[in-house]
């Protein structure tokens, strides 16, 4: 009885060095109402900016206007007939602590592009809402300004929009076409229109962009769920890759009036270590369940990640970094500081009971 109680609390002892995972409460999600929106405008703003506005305060979310202007009543584009606004605050009468107050900053349309890509203190604020953890939005030509910031957009996918295509790749950003709006990294970029002849802001993506930004405020995803069999394993093996994908149309954010059916679920498998894309997988929904799978072979040795793409119906292109990781060539299940504390927790068990055994 001694031996079994010994034996029993030495193993107590291993498990409680060996790391588990642990529980925490989930967050409570916040409200619509409780989502904070910076509008960054400057002089000759596009109209796209009220779009977005009503579109976004019809639905709840607060929206501030702060201006990079020498006054509150600021001019709009020059391409539309006047439609000025009174901005909320002057960017440059306020610090970066105003930024934290708020969710997600939202760059618009329109001339005021060649403002604010001139301003340091505007590159600067978006520089500072990037790295804080805000959400950073920009819909036709805004997605040039980004391109300026320093270093925010490097390695993220963007959507693809002519006029910024080519500063957007020089400041290292992943250009997509064929969309919409790519979300990505907590960037939501939206195409455009193509200015007033081509439909102006009644034809850019404003709703998506709105909707998506709403979306990852309030911390939805298409993805629900992904995994990955086998998680180690040698080169040439058949790996399955399964995604529980949801269309949201039955959540809090099914506000918008178009549909956001899954039209294409995709996953990118890169390098863990510097991102270098290697395969790309579609997954299938075979049995119409919301569950989406695919396989691929190993050619490779190391350790890699795995990013959920999910596209809808409005061309919106979702991506979900990093939902699963696997190794291929390693000669290990688990990582070493496991197997290494697992041992040490069995020698403890052999040495106790070699102990009891010569009393």
């Amino acid at each position: 009885m001694k031996l079994k109680a010994i034996t029993l609390l030495s193993l107590v002892v291993m498990i409680s060095v060996v790391p588990v995972p642990v529980l925490m409460p989930a967050v409570q999600g916040q409200a619509i109402s409780d989502i904070k929106v910076l509008m960054l405008i400057a002089d000759y703003f596009g109209w796209n900016y009220f779009d977005a506005m009503e579109l976004l305060e019809s639905w709840g979310v607060n929206v501030t206007t702060i201006a990079d202007s020498l006054d509150t009543d600021v001019p709009s584009c020059l391409n539309q007939e006047p439609r000025g606004t009174i901005a909320d605050l002057l960017l440059n009468q306020v610090d970066n602590n105003i930024l934290n107050q708020f969710d997600a900053l939202f760059i618009p349309s329109g001339g005021q592009w060649n403002s604010l890509v001139q301003s340091p203190r505007a590159l600067e604020s978006i520089e500072y809402a990037h790295d804080n953890g805000l959400l950073i939005a920009a819909v036709c030509i805004g997605n040039r300004v980004l391109a300026d910031a320093d270093n925010i957009v490097n390695g993220s996918s963007v959507v693809g929009y002519l006029a910024a295509n080519v500063y957007m790749a020089e400041a290292g950003a992943i250009v997509r076409t064929g969309y919409r709006t790519v979300i990505d990294n907590r960037f939501i970029t939206g195409g455009t229109g193509g200015g007033p002849t081509g439909g102006g802001n009644e034809a850019a993506p404003t709703e998506e962009v709105c909707l998506a930004l709403v979306r990852e405020g309030l911390g939805y995803s298409f993805k629900e769920s992904a995994s990955i069999e086998p998680l180690t394993a040698p080169i040439g093996t058949t790996f399955t890759i399964t995604a529980e994908i949801t269309d949201l149309d039955d959540q809090p954010v099914a506000i918008s009036s178009g549909n956001q059916n899954i039209s294409e679920v995709n996953a990118r498998v890169y390098t863990k270590n510097n991102r270098t894309l290697t395969d790309i997988i579609e997954l299938l929904d075979d049995d119409d369940d919301g569950v989406y799978s695919g396989q691929f072979t190993a050619s490779a040795n190391g350790e890699f990640v795995v990013d959920i793409e999910v596209e809808d119906t409005n061309h919106t292109l979702e991506i979900e970094r990093e939902s699963v990781s696997f190794s291929v060539g390693m000669n290990y299940a688990v990582d070493p500081l496991t197997l290494g504390l697992v041992a040490a927790g069995t020698l403890i068990v052999a040495a106790v009971i070699i102990a009891v055994k010569k009393k």
